[in-house]
């Protein structure tokens, strides 16, 4: 069994999978950014220290784009649960042709999730991911990755009104039923939500007139389910980036 996990600025998604793919387990956490050593040490010891006998696991991968984080966590865990762990990054899929002016520049989290994304759909492929910015990719009918863009996701945009006007509200992040606000809250939530639902869509149909072909459109991370029932052209993934490092994973061991 291989243990999946990836570390967000806002979540810990951790996913096991057996050797099939099937998913077996599945959890959600806050990431820690503050006493990292010892926060993450308790947090594995009682959280997936568990995981180790009741799934038989063999190994763990991660994704991570919290650079104060990630070295703490992975040492923590190859020490806590005594298996090998293996990190995705630019050198673990060498053979992933990026065109970007610096191909290292590009994360663990574009990178596993255009895995994810090429092992289930036919390319070209546009993947949007909804954490704490809003992403979106592009993968061509080469199997190469395109490019990307990124924007402030839904929370940092929420954050942003509160602290510029501080005299509005905070809202729960909701899609309301109209586009047109009738107070204040509704007026927020329609720019907020639908800003992004058509920010995603807009810039996703830019990228099919440049491909000059039509795309797989995927929708995943951790706010898309936010806004999956107002996407109708993209399919729903909630996990393509775990998927994705197991297929990474089962790419480096055979």
């Amino acid at each position: 069994m291989l243990l999946t996990i990836d570390i967000g600025n806002s979540n810990i998604v951790c996913v096991v999978y057996s050797d099939s793919k099937e998913k077996l387990y599945d959890a959600r956490y806050e990431t820690i950014k503050e006493d990292v050593k010892s926060a993450y040490r308790v947090f594995v010891q009682d959280q997936l220290f568990p995981l180790k006998d009741k799934f038989n696991l063999e190994a763990f991968i991660v994704s991570s784009v919290v650079p104060s984080v990630d070295q703490v966590f992975f040492d923590t865990v190859e020490s806590v649960l005594e298996i090998k762990g293996y990190k995705c990054n630019i050198d673990t899929v060498s053979e992933l042709e990026i065109l970007l002016t610096n191909p290292k520049e590009l994360g663990a989290d574009f990178i596993a999730t255009t895995y994810g994304a090429m092992s289930k759909y036919n390319t070209p492929l546009i993947v949007a991911d909804l954490g704490s910015a809003t992403k979106l990719s592009a993968i061509n009918d080469k199997h190469q990755f395109a490019g990307g863009i990124i924007m402030p996701g839904l929370r940092i945009s929420q954050d942003a009104l509160n602290k510029f006007i501080p005299h509005l509200p905070t809202i729960p992040l909701e899609v309301p039923e109209s586009v047109l606000g009738i107070d204040t809250i509704t007026a927020m939530q329609a720019g907020l939500m639908f800003s992004t639902i058509d920010s995603i869509t807009g810039i996703a149909d830019r990228i099919e007139k440049e491909f000059g072909q039509k795309c797989t459109k995927i929708l995943t991370g951790g706010l898309s389910v936010l806004i999956k029932d107002h996407t109708e052209t993209f399919v729903y993934e909630p996990f393509l980036l775990n998927e994705g490092l197991f297929d990474i994973y089962q790419k480096l061991v055979k």
